[in-house]
């Protein structure tokens, strides 16, 4: 959904709500020359009393050519930072 509303003097608002396979966003990321892999996200949580806890999930990153699977490579982060480029054209 699409909602562009106008909020003032030539300044429009405008919200975009969105429902996406992981697909989609592979498509998306693919296109900007990305890969996506599997990785096996580990991480510890100090937010518990009595010490720390140790999580882990699998997720995706999205990687190009000579970068490593770190954290900032989640896919879902490196998709919100190239749509945040994307948008920046509108600008």
């Amino acid at each position: 959904m699409i909602n562009i509303r106008p909020e003032g003097a030539n300044i429009y608002n405008m919200e975009i709500k969105m429902r996406l396979p992981h697909e989609s966003i592979f498509a998306f990321l693919h296109k900007r020359g990305y890969e996506t892999k599997p990785w096996l996200y580990i991480f510890e949580d100090e937010t518990f009393p009595n010490g720390t806890t140790l999580h882990e999930y699998w997720t995706f990153t999205a990687t190009k050519h000579g970068e490593e699977q770190t954290e900032k490579t989640l896919f879902l982060t490196v998709f919100e930072r190239e749509l945040k480029e994307l948008l920046k054209e509108i600008k």
